[in-house]
């Protein structure tokens, strides 16, 4: 019996060395499968990490491109540059990491081709730049936005990452399947631990341990894959709202515009801020309301100075618990309120403020850091937008003023005069115009000097443009001579403010190098529609006659087309 249960017991020991060795095998293929199933899916997320990557540095150097042909400025050719060597070497990534598969490996070689191709027409748009050439530049801008190479990019991307999340549901499910059959061996290997000595047994507790640690990693690995997955898509849906709003902006043709368009995109970019646009007044000692969303906190004016963000020219941030001020323009939230202050700058001016504010008091963390990147990215965009919208509004002005007296030239004199008539016909209303001219001005400009006939020219424009309703006319029709449009005026009404006008110009104190001018007088003939005649030019020719009579019937009067104007009582001057 004894020898039987010895041989028993060698026989179990074997037995159970025997099975101690199967899971000790078991084990080691389980772990063995389960380290390789979890680089395999380490492996696909650097493949779409390296996408994304790449996709970001072709969209920041198509950004940096576009902001180099509209500003000219060589801070986005380092960006454009910086980020097209970026997106090759990401390239270069993708095709080591997909070498060992060639559907993919023919995937990324038309997504090289295609980035290749865009590249190429990045660098010609640029080189049409850098040669002058900045009307083709544009035009090849434009034609990016319309063509479809980014569709074949997006594609080719598309299907790469199509086939990457097959692979890696299908390497996820190998990792769960290892990791059972590992717990499974595991088990096995516990029980025959539990048969053998006692430090068998704590080799098998500190394998345990070490597989609980390796399923913890395995799991924080798959929550950083999702919070990178949820990141990027959050990131894809920024960009794409931001190109969207920059589209946008581009196609606004006025301030007005702006205030109506750029509020539901700032809402949706920062869905838990208040803010407000404010715009810096021509006269830079005023910063007004332009638009805002959320609250109505927002004050309608302030000065510059009560902006810490405009005062030191970059970004301001007051949070409840730091030591940075709280802007004044803020009075109204209190301390404990984030606010965020951008200077909206183009061209090196400071063309007006982005302001983001949250009464929660919540600041700090990623989220806030997010914030204030995307404020960086609207304030550049709108900046420009803005920029480029004075300066077009400005070059407007200059085509339809006189530089010199600032009132309107004659090619703008032929589009009103054309709306102002058929708006009189319409609606039956009248319609005056009037001839306006300087009394012995030729004399004037000999005696006194062409720079001081100049300052009289422009004195006497002023303060006609000064004392007309804003929806009366005044053009510079030629040397000293002015034609003025007076809508819904009857012609005795026209008559005798021509009169105030003339009485009132009369009176004017002009200065010129410190010396005082010499008095001036005005003449003015009126004609009026349809009493005088049925179409402009008629109108203009009746007026012009009635001045040639207020010039020879001893000027500084004012006489109507076809009979003369009844004389109104003196008027009094009106101040300059």
């Amino acid at each position: 019996m004894l020898i039987n249960a010895k041989i028993l017991r060698r026989m179990m020991i074997f037995v159970s060395l025997c099975i101690l060795a199967g899971n000790s095998v078991l084990l080691y293929s389980g772990l063995r499968s389960l380290v390789d199933a979890v680089e395999w899916v380490r492996h696909s997320v650097e493949v779409r990490q390296s996408l994304s990557d790449m996709e970001a540095e072709l969209a920041k150097s198509q950004s940096a491109k576009r902001g180099y042909i509209l500003t000219e400025d060589t801070f986005y050719l380092q960006i454009y540059y910086s980020s097209a060597k970026e997106a090759m070497e990401e390239i270069d990534a993708l095709r080591n990491f997909v070498s060992d598969n060639d559907e993919q490996l023919d995937n990324l070689i038309k997504l090289s081709t295609v980035l290749d191709q865009k590249f190429q027409e990045m660098s010609e748009a640029i080189r049409l730049q850098i040669s002058g050439d900045r009307a083709s530049a544009k035009e090849l801008v434009r034609m990016d936005r319309d063509g479809g190479a980014m569709e074949s990019f997006n594609a080719a991307i598309n299907e790469i990452e199509r086939i990457e999340s097959q692979l890696l549901r299908e390497r996820q499910e190998n990792v769960d399947v290892a990791r059972h059959a590992a717990f499974a061996a595991l088990s096995g290997f516990i029980v025959a631990v539990a048969l053998l000595l006692a430090l068998l047994y704590y080799l098998a507790t500190r394998e345990i341990k070490q597989k609980t640690l390796a399923s913890h990693e395995l799991k924080l690995l798959a929550d950083e894959l999702h919070r990178q997955t949820e990141d990027l898509t959050r990131d894809r849906n920024e960009i794409a709202l931001l190109n969207e709003a920059s589209s946008f902006l581009h196609s606004c043709n006025t301030v007005a515009e702006i205030a109506s368009a750029f509020p539901p995109f700032t809402r949706k970019l920062f869905p838990d801020r208040d803010g407000a646009v404010f715009l810096t007044a021509a006269s830079r000692n005023r910063l007004d309301l332009l638009c805002q969303w959320g609250s109505d906190d927002a004050a309608q004016h302030f000065a510059p100075q009560q902006c810490w963000g405009l005062r030191r020219g970059q970004v301001h941030i007051h949070e409840s618990d730091a030591a940075a001020p709280l802007c004044e323009h803020f009075g109204v939230l209190g301390g404990g309120a984030s606010t965020l202050c951008v200077p909206l700058v183009a061209h090196g001016e400071t063309v007006g403020l982005l302001s983001l504010w949250s009464t929660a008091g919540e600041s700090g963390g990623v989220d806030e850091r997010r914030i204030r990147r995307m404020a960086d990215m609207v304030a550049r965009q709108l900046g420009l937008t803005l920029a480029n919208i004075r300066l077009k509004e400005s070059l407007k002005e200059q085509t339809i003023r006189d530089a010199m007296t600032n009132a309107f030239n004659r090619r703008y004199l032929e589009v009103v005069s054309q709306k102002e008539v058929a708006k009189a016909r319409r609606f039956s209303r009248p319609l005056a115009v009037a001839m306006i001219d300087i009394d012995h001005f030729k004399r004037f400009n000999d005696t006194q000097g062409h720079p001081a006939g100049d300052t009289a020219l422009v004195k006497v424009s002023h303060y006609l443009q000064e004392n007309i309703r804003e929806s009366d006319w005044l053009f510079r029709y030629g040397g000293e001579e002015f034609l003025m449009i007076l809508t819904d005026t009857e012609p005795q009404d026209a008559c005798e403010r021509l009169d105030m006008l003339r009485a009132g110009v009369e009176q004017l104190v002009m200065r010129h190098e410190g010396t005082t001018l010499p008095q001036v007088t005005i003449s003015c003939g009126l004609a009026a529609f349809p009493a005088h005649a049925d179409d402009f030019d008629g109108i203009v020719a009746m007026a012009d006659e009635a001045l040639y009579r207020a010039k020879q019937e001893g000027r500084n009067c004012v006489r109507i087309a076809l009979e003369d104007c009844i004389a109104p009582e003196p008027a009094e001057p009106q101040p300059a």
